[in-house]
């Protein structure tokens, strides 16, 4: 099997370059997965310290910085997760296009035009979510299941509903993740 490669510097996964065998028992991906708890809960902050507002440049900046990093730390616990090869492909997928966004956002595309896309990232985040969920036990599943059903059903209906209730899954990932990270970690003991 392919590995997957830790690209970001961040809580473990400093090993730029470094080659991840796609096995579930990776401690690796287990820091990984808890480092993109932590980035996605400062993601969550620094949206929720615009109170509604434009970024300015410098926060624009880091809001891309850590968007970027929040998704592409998460490629060894895709790889890690047990899924089918088709739904990793969606978790690779959700990656790509969210860190593409998260650039085109940083360079100037407009709101109107990069939130529609990432909705439809998140239909493929969704499906690797359900299955590797789907294939775990215990809060990995309890909490991953109704997340992505939520996820999916949001990007789906997002025009017709009030855009807070997008905050449901995003405040729900981070649990999620550092659900995973403990099970991942377990494993390895």
């Amino acid at each position: 099997m392919l590995g997957a490669e830790c690209w970001v510097l961040g809580a473990g996964c400093w090993v730029l370059g470094a080659t991840i065998p796609a096995v579930s028992n990776s401690p690796v991906a287990a820091r990984c997965a808890f480092a993109g708890a932590a980035l996605f809960v400062a993601l969550i902050a620094a949206f929720s310290s615009l109170g509604g507002g434009a970024p300015s440049g410098p926060m624009l900046l880091a809001i891309g910085v850590i968007g970027v990093a929040s998704h592409v730390v998460l490629l060894p616990v895709v790889a890690a997760l047990s899924a089918p090869e088709w739904a990793r492909a969606g978790g690779y997928a959700w990656i790509a296009i969210d860190a593409m966004l998260n650039v085109a956002r940083v360079n100037g595309a407009a709101s109107s035009v990069i939130d529609p896309l990432r909705l439809g990232g998140h239909i493929s985040a969704g499906v690797w979510m359900l299955m590797a969920a789907s294939q775990a036990t215990g809060p990995v599943r309890i909490v991953g299941v109704p997340l992505a059903v939520v996820l999916m059903a949001h990007a789906l209906t997002s025009q017709w509903i009030p855009p807070w209730i997008l905050f449901i899954p995003f405040m729900t990932i981070p649990v999620w993740l550092t659900l995973v990270g403990v099970r991942l970690r377990r494993v390895l003991h």
